[in-house]
């Protein structure tokens, strides 16, 4: 069941604006996310290759949702105004806590909200909760779909509102805790009674090993998550192409990078052949957004940014960036199939192809509509526009491991980041994780 990790869980918190959405570790003024109106397209080319995985890419997120539904499941016994979005959020925030308390405040991809959590003290699951305490984007998010597919909850929707833990999300936790008691109780427990009694939280070691996203799960746990993973796959095609998937990326050598000249004897011709075509989609698509991104540094210095469309593919950054663009959006073409609904990426490559550059300048800045704008003929900033252009988000299943940890993934060029992230998650199931994210500075010079 495809489950869409960023915009139903969004919209799930809407009735609850109350407390309003949990503040970004930076304001501004608009986030940074083009999805070019390609958000179904991206989900469904992220579903023919990893069914199920969401943006999880290693087991502790996993645990600390599961985690935050289940004490929210007790706490509904005691009262009728529970959200375990609201549990599941200080579960995660507590557990960076703890991190970020042990290593020195450093900063690490596993970890969010280093600088809404610093110089925070005496937290309690009152305060954890309140508006602006921890991120816009917390981990959580990714895992939507994966606590669905993989049976730690049972939906009462495809809202986490109304998600419920399963046998197996109670086995998870247990596996994942066994052996930390702080003060003398599981962790399930203290936390329930921090929740019930509104007491300061105490980081204990106990607690810290068992929350802290920085410390592997235990075998126990790991071997529960890889069973899950590989379950049903005798029975049900989604369950095979995500098991046969986690056999490849378990095959793969860090120092050889897979190409796309051989399919893997592991996956079958649908698959591969998927995964070519959604590789071919999302270069179309990121070649698309470095048009943007280059239209957008051509307007940065201007003391009143604006540039016409038909003005702006005559400028050489622009030019380059749209000859690559249409190379990518026809090897898409070439395919001649098509798996999303309505054909939209084949739309949305018909129109990075015609033979007019202003026409697909003016095409991609209505699909925008975020950064940039397109008032007639005009590029104009929009609510989102940066006179120092940073990184954003074109994906819609949240964020994974910082771009050089990403980039030394060796899978084909291009292909799903459900791939990538399915690599990463054998790793930390193995237990390696970290030493991928922390290299030897030799290998990293290397």
């Amino acid at each position: 069941m495809a489950i869409d990790a960023f915009g139903q869980d969004q919209i799930d918190q809407l009735p609850a604006m109350r407390w309003g959405l949990l503040g970004p570790e930076q304001l501004a003024g608009s986030r940074r996310t083009r999805t070019l109106g390609l958000g179904a397209a991206v989900r469904k080319f992220n579903q023919l290759a990893v069914p199920g995985l969401g943006g999880v890419w290693f087991a502790k997120q996993l645990f600390l949702a599961t985690l935050g539904v289940r004490i929210a499941d007790r706490l509904r016994f005691i009262s009728t105004n529970v959200k375990a979005i609201e549990i599941a959020n200080a579960v995660e925030a507590l557990a960076c806590w703890c991190a970020f308390r042990s290593n020195g405040w450093t900063s690490d991809s596993r970890l969010r909200g280093s600088q809404k959590l610093a110089g925070t003290d005496d937290l309690t699951f009152s305060r954890l909760r309140q508006p602006r305490f921890y991120v816009t984007q917390p981990m959580r998010m990714a895992t939507v779909e994966a606590l669905v597919d993989l049976g730690f909850v049972e939906p009462g929707s495809q809202r986490f509102n109304s998600f419920r833990c399963t046998q197996a999300g109670m086995d998870l936790i247990e596996a994942a805790t066994a052996g930390h008691r702080p003060y003398n109780a599981t962790v399930e427990d203290y936390l329930l009674g921090r929740a019930k009694d509104g007491a300061v939280i105490r980081d204990t070691d106990n607690l810290q090993n068992a929350l802290s996203p920085l410390i592997v799960l235990p075998p126990d746990a790991r071997a529960l998550v890889r069973d899950k993973l590989c379950e049903g796959a005798g029975q049900n095609p989604e369950a095979a192409r995500r098991k046969n998937a986690l056999g490849w990326v378990r095959s793969l050598d860090v120092n050889r990078p897979a190409g796309w000249e051989a399919k893997p004897a592991i996956l079958d011709a649908n698959h591969w052949d998927d995964l070519r075509l959604g590789a071919r989609f999302f270069a179309a698509r990121d070649a698309a957004i470095d048009v943007l991104n280059a239209i957008e540094a051509q307007m940065a210095p201007l003391a009143a940014p604006k540039l016409a469309a038909d003005a702006a593919y005559t400028l050489s950054p622009v030019q380059m960036r749209l000859g690559t663009l249409r190379e990518a959006a026809q090897r898409f073409l070439d395919e001649d199939k098509d798996p999303t609904e309505g054909r939209m990426a084949t739309i949305f490559c018909r129109e990075c192809t015609e033979g007019d550059s202003a026409a697909i300048i003016r095409n991609l800045v209505r699909r925008d509509d975020r950064v940039l704008r397109l008032v007639g003929n005009d590029v104009l900033p929009g609510g989102a526009f940066s006179r120092q252009p940073e990184a954003e988000i074109s994906d819609d299943e949240g964020e994974g491991p910082d771009a050089d940890n990403a980039g030394r993934v060796p899978v084909p060029a291009g292909i799903s980041s459900r791939v990538r992230n399915l690599y990463l998650l054998d790793l930390d199931l193995e237990g390696r994780l970290a030493d991928f994210l922390n290299p030897p500075a030799a290998e990293e010079a290397a």
